[in-house]
């Protein structure tokens, strides 16, 4: 993911300008790290569309958020898997051109360069499901959980958000490492599914982590990444 020496701030070289700050202050808040890319040098573009306001926001600033009304769900939410479907049906079939440093002449983005990514086994099945249903063969699509892509890049990475619809916000939900990987697979845009409430979540749930004397505090803390991810997301509602 990136690239330097220790005495010098590092580079990554698959992150977009939008999502190295971010990333490098919620998981990295000692070490740091900047894009290797400038604002010019990536860019995602449609020709037919796109026929979703998310897509549009994605692709204009890296960042989008489509925020489902507050409610408890089954881990297996079909409304999430069903508006993920939906959002990468719509992006691969509204034309979209890719430019990075690679290809500076552009090329069309296809299925492979598309990924969703979420925290269980059972969400990864409901999210193929839903791909089927919207005439998408899910074999083309890489439709995984965040331990099974980490190292892995991809253009556009759709989220399910770990946290969405749930009851509780337990150490597993809120591991710096998981959400870490979710958001920093891709090269030009990431789209994040969740449900409202999450912050309220974390209000309820405070990190309980116990501090003991002459012990190092552990960083990145999975409690204060969560809720920076939610701050940022909550400038790209869509």
């Amino acid at each position: 993911m990136w690239r330097g020496r220790r005495d010098f701030r590092r580079t990554s070289w698959r992150l977009p300008p939008s999502a190295a700050d971010i990333v490098s202050t919620a998981f990295y808040p000692f070490t740091g790290f900047d894009a290797g890319t400038d604002d010019t040098q990536r860019s995602v573009t449609f020709t037919e569309g796109p026929d979703d306001p998310a897509l549009a926001l994605a692709a204009e600033t890296g960042w989008a958020y489509v925020e489902l009304p507050e409610k408890l769900t089954v881990r297996t939410d079909t409304e999430i898997a069903t508006r993920i479907a939906e959002l990468v049906d719509r992006l691969l079939a509204s034309s979209a051109t890719v430019v990075d440093e690679r290809n500076t002449g552009g090329r069309q983005l296809e299925a492979k360069d598309v990924a969703v990514v979420a925290a269980h086994n059972d969400q990864v099945h409901a999210v193929r499901f839903a791909l089927h249903a919207v005439g998408l063969d899910p074999d083309d699509v890489v439709v995984s959980t965040a331990n099974k892509v980490q190292g892995r890049e991809y253009e556009v990475v759709v989220v399910w958000h770990p946290l969405a619809g749930r009851r509780d916000a337990t150490a597993f939900h809120l591991e710096s490492g998981r959400m870490c990987v979710m958001l920093s697979r891709h090269r030009q845009a990431c789209i994040v599914v969740g449900r409202a409430g999450a912050d309220r979540l974390l209000a309820e749930f405070p990190d309980a982590d116990p501090v003991f004397l002459d012990e190092p505090e552990k960083f990145p803390d999975g409690w204060e990444a969560n809720a920076l991810v939610l701050d940022h997301l909550g400038r790209f509602r869509a």
